[in-house]
């Protein structure tokens, strides 16, 4: 409308100007009619002629207009955002995206130092890039840090070159695209825990491998260990004083076979086994095993309080829980000493204070608490430490994963994880799992003395102190036995007489042959032959796998004599009855 009104005074103005110029000639000189009629016809012509000059000049300024509504709407809702920086740091222009990213209305940034919503970290990144781009006049491309009016942060990349002045010469203007990279940084972050995630799996399963042959090889020397205690045992009349030496012995190795299964039990991969368990006895052995490794310098107190210890638990992995906790205790401890303090007890929680935990409800809990005396955790971090690959140790010394793992363990079991710390004074962490009513059933093993038998044994195994004791140890109890420490011979000998044989005791990890090879071999020979591995460690088999081949039974060395004779005569009985 205005337009419209802005041509029509532009046409009066015309039309009286024309009638002044025409009373000004009539007043010079008369016209003839026929100049009169020859000049009022070239009037018309180019009144004619504005007049499409006119049309053809509101149609430019229509399509000039519809362009830069589209560049507006192309600038304003571009997927990047645009902004122009003064030479003193002001931002001049900006787009609805670049408003839309900070968190503020685009009037709100006009005018603005751009420095105001850079992150405190990117502040000098940012100086030297736009320094660069001064000093240069080239393109400067570099990555920051911005932050939102709310207050989150996220990252950009800014790509920036100097403005152009109507002449087309540079200005102290610079012209900034900002990409918001927030997405690929979370995917590069994501790539980088995959890739810790399989080194640390790598680890895992290199150090499984290296524990698991020094488990076989220990557990070799604690069968020799313990079963020369049995035999000196025997010999020795029951009034003897040197039967309570003996004992320690046996215990003192029953004592390393258990170490040797919880080291094993931190580098395999097992399913979650939920059943009622006592969480007492577990954390007793978890500290009987943490006083050999950790320093004299730290002191470790047990405050056992409660009086019902039973949760639905795995036992490896409660086990992984304290050990992890108690871990990082002693670390906070190394250098200076102090105090580890372990409290086990039980708490009531009502709907009220039950809130407070996450992911629990009212009931009965088993509190374990692990404290320690260290240096404590900063507030400003307490927050992140059970996140996954979040550590304060230097690198090479711890890899992030111990309290993301206790979290995962605990959350699974129904329970929760709570972290109290004071710096300078120590840090303490309070486990919570449920109580539960069932009781896990109890094998009661037989009294008395060990069964006996006349049988006839084929035992094979590549460690001559190992056959010798075993073989000692079979033959105090009545059996007939015949050894190998090469299972290709033991295959040939029971080739050549399989019916004089009414059981087979074999290795698993062997030269040439392993004992699952054997046992399919031999059962080839004679089907119903009954053939218990009996192996230190082996990742090959475990003892669902080897009933599954047709084995009759799986134990685990060191061998004990009371297990191993129970076993032999439960499975001669079978096969005779």
């Amino acid at each position: 409308m205005e337009k419209n009104e802005t041509v029509s005074d532009l046409r009066r103005q015309a039309e009286k100007e024309l009638g002044i110029r025409l009373r000004d000639a009539e007043k010079q000189t008369e016209l003839s009619p026929e100049e009169k009629d020859r000049l009022l016809h070239e009037l018309q012509v180019h009144q004619i002629e504005l007049e499409m000059q006119n049309d053809e000049l509101r149609r430019i300024q229509l399509e000039l207009e519809t362009a830069r509504n589209r560049y507006s709407d192309l600038y304003d809702l571009a997927p990047v955002g645009y902004i122009t920086v003064s030479g003193e740091g002001l931002i001049s222009e900006a787009n609805l995206t670049i408003s839309a990213m900070l968190g503020v209305e685009k009037s709100s940034v006009i005018g603005k130092p751009f420095s105001r919503f850079i992150a405190s970290d990117s502040q000098d990144v940012y100086y030297f890039h736009r320094r660069k781009l001064f000093k240069t006049g080239c393109r400067q491309i570099c990555e920051i840090e911005l932050r939102k009016q709310d207050g989150p942060r996220f990252y950009v990349r800014l790509e920036s070159i100097l403005a152009e002045d109507a002449e087309g010469k540079m200005s102290p203007q610079a012209r900034t695209v900002v990409t918001d990279i927030s997405a690929h940084k979370q995917i590069e972050e994501e790539k980088k825990i995959l890739e810790s995630q399989i080194r640390q799996a790598n680890k895992m399963e290199a150090i499984g491998t290296l524990a698991g042959g020094i488990a076989h090889d220990f557990n070799n020397v604690l069968s020799i260990i313990i079963g020369n205690a049995e035999l000196a045992s025997d010999d020795l009349p029951p009034s003897h004083p040197a039967h309570l030496n003996i004992d320690e012995i046996r215990k003192a190795g029953m004592r390393a076979a258990d170490i040797a299964k919880q080291l094993l039990s931190f580098t395999r991969k097992t399913k979650q086994n939920l059943k009622p368990l006592d969480a007492g006895p577990v954390i007793r052995d978890v500290l009987r095993f943490m006083r050999s490794t950790i320093p004299t310098t730290i002191d470790i107190r047990q405050n056992f309080n409660a009086t019902d210890t039973f949760v639905l638990a795995d036992p490896t992995q409660i086990t992984q829980v304290m050990m992890n906790l108690c871990t990082n205790a002693f670390q906070e401890m190394g250098k200076t000493g102090g105090i580890l303090e372990i409290s086990v007890e039980n708490v009531v929680l009502d709907e009220e204070v039950a809130a407070n935990y996450p992911h629990l409800s009212k009931g009965r809990y088993l509190r374990i608490t692990v404290s320690d005396t260290g240096s404590g955790i900063n507030s400003e971090i307490v927050d992140k430490i059970f996140d996954p690959y979040f550590t304060t140790k230097e690198f090479g010394h711890g890899s992030g994963m111990g309290l993301s793992v206790v979290h995962g363990i605990v959350k699974n079991h129904g329970g929760a994880i709570t972290v109290d710390s004071e710096p300078g004074k120590g840090t303490a962490f309070n486990v919570f799992f449920p109580v539960v009513t069932e009781k896990p059933v109890r094998k009661t093993e037989p009294a008395g003395k060990p069964a006996y038998g006349n049988e006839t044994i084929l035992l094979v195994d590549d460690e001559k102190s190992v056959v010798k004791i075993t073989g000692r140890l079979l033959e105090r109890l009545g059996y007939q036995v015949e050894t190998r420490t090469d299972p290709a011979e033991a295959l040939k000998l029971f080739q050549s007489k399989s019916d004089q044989f009414d059981l087979v005791i074999t290795d698993m990890t062997m030269p040439h042959m392993t004992g699952v090879t054997l046992s399919e071999k031999l059962l080839e020979i004679r089907k119903n032959i009954p053939i218990i591995i009996c192996t230190g460690h082996s990742p090959l088999v475990d003892e669902k796998k080897a009933r599954a081949m047709g084995i009759a039974a799986y134990v685990m060395k060191p061998v004990i004599r009371q297990e191993i004779a129970r076993i032999i005569r439960e499975l001669l009985d079978v096969q005779a009855g």
